[in-house]
C-alpha cells in the first residue's frame, strides 16, 4: 500500500494540467458580394483544454455560444442568426486532435474537427502558440465553407447582393496555466 501511494503521489506531475481560459474570442468575416463586409464577433468563449507535456500536447476543446455573435449592424445580425438556426443549434464546438510543430518559432497547425450547425467536420487552423511562465496563448486562423454544414447564405433581391459561402475564422485564446 505504501509503494501504491509513492508511486500515485511521484506521477501526479505526469498528469495533464487543465487550462484555465483567462480571455478569448472568435471573431468571423464574409462580405456581401460586390458590395460590403461582414465581421461579427463572439467573446463567449468557453474552453476545456489540458496539456501533458509540451505544446503538442494540447488536448480539448472551445466552444461558443452561436447567439452571441455581433457586427455593427443589429438587423444584420439578427438575419445571422435566423440563418445559422441558433435556437436549434446554439452551440459550435471545435475539438482539438493533434497539434503539430510548423516551421518559424511559434507557428503551430492545429488540428481538430469543428461541430457547427449540427454538422462534424475536419478543420484545421493555422496558429502562432506563444508560451510563457503562466500564460499560453494562441492564435488560430482558418476558413469555412457555411454550405459545408448545411447553411444557405442569404440573398437579397433575388440572387443579385449574396453573403459569400466562405467565411475566415480568427480565435484568440489566453489560457491560465
Amino acid at each position: 500500500m505504501k509503494k501504491l501511494l509513492t508511486i500515485l503521489i511521484l506521477a501526479l506531475p505526469l498528469l495533464a494540467s487543465n487550462l484555465t481560459l483567462k480571455d478569448g474570442f472568435v471573431s468571423a468575416h464574409t462580405e456581401v458580394l460586390g458590395d460590403s463586409s461582414i465581421d461579427p464577433l463572439n467573446t463567449d468563449l468557453k474552453a476545456n483544454i489540458s496539456m501533458d507535456d509540451g505544446l503538442e500536447s494540447l488536448k480539448g476543446d472551445f466552444s461558443i455560444d452561436m447567439g452571441y455573435f455581433s457586427s455593427d449592424n443589429e438587423d444584420r445580425d439578427e438575419n445571422m442568426h435566423e440563418t445559422t438556426e441558433v435556437e436549434k443549434f446554439p452551440l459550435a464546438k471545435y475539438t482539438i486532435k493533434k497539434v503539430t510543430k510548423q516551421e518559424g518559432e511559434n507557428n503551430y497547425t492545429i488540428a481538430g474537427s469543428l461541430n457547427f450547425h449540427g454538422t462534424d467536420k475536419a478543420l484545421s487552423f493555422d496558429a502562432e502558440i506563444i508560451e510563457d511562465s503562466s500564460d499560453l496563448v494562441i492564435k488560430g486562423t482558418s476558413t469555412i465553407m457555411v454550405s459545408d454544414y448545411g447553411v444557405d447564405m442569404p440573398c437579397l433581391g433575388g440572387f443579385f447582393l449574396c453573403v459569400d459561402d466562405k467565411v475566415d475564422l480568427f480565435v484568440k485564446a489566453t489560457l491560465t496555466k
